[in-house]
């Protein structure tokens, strides 16, 4: 009788931890983030091409970017979450550059893909 308790009671506290840790990704699934706890905030990182990236996410979904060192605040530089992705689009000179990739609302770090005409490459950003 003493193993079928200690099994049931192992088996409750296994439940229970799993349980309990959906209920989050659960929750963001309901409601969804749109961002709006992004605004004021810098992330940063270095993609596969050896590239700088730091964006600071603005209110009315501006960015602003340094890029390799050089600071851009451009009103075409743009950002939005939607249905749990992220997308920022940057207007560089020699095209749009469009980085998306899967956001929730607690996460520290952001795993986005890039493409730029023919150009793609992956970067995650961290949150400063």
């Amino acid at each position: 009788m003493t193993r079928l308790r200690i099994l049931t009671t192992a088996v409750l506290a296994l439940a229970l931890v799993v349980g309990t840790s959906g209920c989050a990704q659960f929750t963001e699934v309901l409601n969804p983030s749109t961002g709006e706890e992004l605004v004021g905030t810098t992330w940063s990182g270095r993609d596969s091409d050896g590239d700088r990236w730091r964006f600071t996410f603005q209110e009315g979904g501006g960015v602003a970017l340094t890029f390799n060192g050089d600071e851009f605040d451009d009103d075409s530089d743009v950002w939005k979450v939607e249905e749990g992705v992220i997308v920022i689009g940057i207007a560089f000179d020699t095209g749009v550059a469009t980085l998306t990739g899967p956001y929730t609302r607690d996460t520290t770090v952001i795993d986005l893909e890039g493409e730029q005409g023919d150009a793609t490459w992956t970067l995650t950003i961290e949150k400063k």
